[in-house]
């Protein structure tokens, strides 16, 4: 703690040449500094954890089998798109193929989500999980960040020197990755009762707009400072692989464009595992009026723009189209995961108890 007439004693003692005492740095002897303040100081032992086990692993019990309970109620229709039709090998910029697919029974609900996913694709790698420019990101598209390397700036010059006129926005290999395939759904007919084939021919409207976190859009993600997106990007250029503009990512919506375009921050939020699938959009009944109560069961057809290649490096993609529950999507994992936990934490309850009534094999039925 600073005390100005410490200063003035060691001032004095230095003009009368007597031995210098340096200045203490010991905090004041009061209850805040020296920790003496009254505290709730809970005391763990076997007595106290036996409750705590007891009380959180019978609650999270129920709630694994809720959680289980109703992922299984969730309908899925997965269809793999990766070879789709020839345009893999092919090297023009737009190539377009379709696959046909049958809902066995009917997808009932108000709304229903559509994934796109990937097999194989290492999004967890830490060269990639961290290239990547946070700053940049809440809006300052003109920030130079080392962290983006290997796609950093636009080395256009002949020496190989950064021109740093033209850094990428966004920077980094997870933006420069972007998965960039678009489709289509429609509805081509349906069985009636009676077993006959009923035409429908019927495009399935969806939105792409609130599929990214409320967390990340507009607060992890912004953009520049006014309306003018061309002005504020002005300097900068896109990723190599991309081919469009930040700017230019919806041409039918301009505030989904730049760093608040929801399908790009759905992109940059990395995923765990190497199989893993993102929302792409959410079929809405109030978009489509023809729809009685959810999708009827029959025959649908994907269209793909198929952009984003996967061969070369043995991967695979595909498109889900999934029902939902009170809790979203299918997640067979966190059901699991609670019900295991309260399980051993009730079992941990159990035999704690034993410990403290020193009866082991009474409890143990021996």
């Amino acid at each position: 703690v600073f005390n100005s007439s410490n200063v003035e004693a060691v001032v004095s003692t230095q003009s009368t040449g007597e031995r210098v005492e340096p200045v203490s740095k010991r905090p004041d002897d009061g209850a805040f500094f020296q920790q003496r303040l009254p505290a709730w100081k809970p005391v763990v032992n076997i007595h106290t954890t036996i409750p705590v086990f007891a009380v959180i692993g019978l609650l999270m019990i129920p709630i694994g089998l809720l959680l289980i309970t109703t992922t299984g109620s969730v309908k899925e229709a997965r269809v793999d798109y990766t070879t789709c039709g020839e345009c893999e090998t092919k090297t023009q910029d737009d190539c377009y193929c379709a696959i046909e697919f049958e809902l066995s029974s009917k997808f009932s609900g108000r709304a229903f989500h559509m994934y796109y996913g990937l097999e194989g694709f290492y999004q967890n790698h830490r060269k990639y999980a961290t290239s990547r420019s946070d700053k940049q990101l809440r809006g300052y598209p003109k920030y130079r960040d080392d962290s983006c390397e290997p796609f950093e700036s636009d080395t256009t010059s002949e020496t190989g020197e950064t021109n740093a006129d033209f850094y990428y926005a966004p920077c980094g290999l997870i933006a420069n990755s972007m998965f960039n395939d678009t489709f289509q759904l429609d509805w081509i007919s349906k069985t009636a009762s009676d077993g006959t084939v009923i035409e429908i021919n019927k495009k399935i409207n969806f939105t792409r707009k609130g599929i990214s976190w409320p967390s990340d859009h507009g607060i992890k993600f912004r953009n520049p400072a006014g309306a003018d997106l061309v002005a504020a990007f002005n300097g900068t250029t896109k990723p190599p692989d991309w081919t469009k503009y930040a700017w230019e990512l919806d041409p039918e919506d301009a505030s989904n464009n730049a760093f608040l375009n929801e399908p790009f921050i759905v992109w940059m939020r990395v995923a765990a595992f190497p199989t893993f699938r993102k929302l792409y959009g959410r079929v809405q009944l109030d978009l489509n009026p023809e729809l009685e109560g959810g999708l009827e069961q029959g025959k649908y057809r994907l269209t793909i723009n198929y952009n984003y290649p996967v061969m070369y490096y043995h991967s695979k993609k595909f498109f889900v189209l999934s029902s939902t529950s009170i809790f979203g999507g299918r997640n067979l994992m966190l059901g699991v995961v609670y019900l295991v936990v309260g399980v051993l934490l009730a079992i941990l309850a159990a035999v704690f108890a034993c410990v403290v009534k020193k009866d082991l094999k009474s409890c143990f039925g021996r």
